[in-house]
């Protein structure tokens, strides 16, 4: 059924004439009546009676009326979402996001897009950096902010955003709190909290570990960081966190991160990645303007919303 028929019909209806309904469209009287004419021959009925004061609706165009409007209001909507979407305005913008970024870095970066793009709707996903990967080539979200390393493929971008060191944290009571830097010698007889052992960065920690001949004496395994932060907090052995899971605790005083010697090399890059030639909306550059601001990083989209 043709579109700009029904919108036709639609103006004759509430106008109750062919000459008015093709003043609305920018139209000639000849070119709405062959719509309608077109209209009348596809549904194989009349939908107007001609009188001599306008026109009036069957009852074939009193039924077809709700339906008409249901759709001309349905493809208004269509418009205005795909503007919206260009202007970033509008639209949903969905980011994957790993489990550590999602909990420490991404309200930040929400926070800061969110203020400049209100009406927009994020959804984001959840999961392993590798996992994420696989959601951005599968164009179920369409940027994904994981950490490196990350296995390389051909269809993925990566744009490194930041590094973080990752750092010895201790309740504020230990003897080494107050050094200025201490040695894996020194910690051998303490009592390591690991945090979950599957994430990258804790590989990060396990391969410095061996790189340094240092076996640690785990007493505690944990699945979460929060949880690891919890014990520390209650004097029940030492972990490695990244600075930004553990930044606000610091500066509460809560727990102190103690300089390891031989650690420069110990640090986490948080990265961004999308598909190749990825199609942007506005929504989505919008975005990677907010995330490329905020890191002072150029992400190589051109002109953002």
């Amino acid at each position: 059924m043709d579109v700009q028929g029904l919108e036709a019909f639609w103006w004759i209806a509430k106008t109750g004439s062919f000459n008015r309904a093709a003043e609305r469209l920018f139209l000639t009287q000849p070119s709405v009546t062959a719509r309608i004419q077109a209209l009348e021959k596809e549904l194989g009925q009349q939908l107007f009676e001609r009188r001599p004061r306008g026109v009036r609706l069957t009852d074939a165009g009193r039924a077809l009326l709700p339906h008409a409007e249901r759709v001309l209001q349905d493809i208004k909507r269509a418009r205005q979402a795909v503007l919206g979407l260009q202007n970033a305005t509008g639209g949903t913008l969905s980011v994957g996001s790993a489990l550590t970024t999602s909990a420490y870095l991404l309200p930040e970066i929400l926070t800061r897009f969110k203020a400049l793009h209100p009406a927009v709707e994020v959804l984001v996903h959840t999961g392993r950096s590798h996992q994420v990967q696989q959601l951005v080539l599968d164009d179920t979200v369409q940027v994904g902010l994981v950490h490196a390393p990350l296995p390389s493929h051909a269809e993925i971008v990566t744009y490194p955003l930041s590094e973080e060191p990752i750092l010895l944290v201790v309740p504020p009571d230990h003897p080494v709190a107050s050094r200025p830097e201490v040695s894996l010698d020194e910690l051998t007889q303490e009592s390591f909290i690991t945090t979950d052992r599957a994430s990258g960065y804790w590989a990060l920690v396990e391969q410095w570990w061996a790189s340094q001949g240092f076996v640690p004496h785990i007493t505690m395994e944990l699945d979460s960081i929060e949880a690891a932060k919890r014990m520390v907090l209650c004097g029940l052995g030492l972990t490695l966190l990244p600075h930004s899971t553990v930044k606000a605790e610091i500066a509460l005083g809560q727990v102190v991160a103690v300089p390891l010697a031989n650690s420069a090399n110990l640090r986490r890059q948080n990265i961004l990645i999308h598909r190749r030639g990825k199609i942007w909306s506005g929504t989505a550059r919008a975005f990677l303007r907010t995330v490329g601001e905020m890191f002072n990083v150029d992400l190589g989209i051109g002109n953002a919303v």
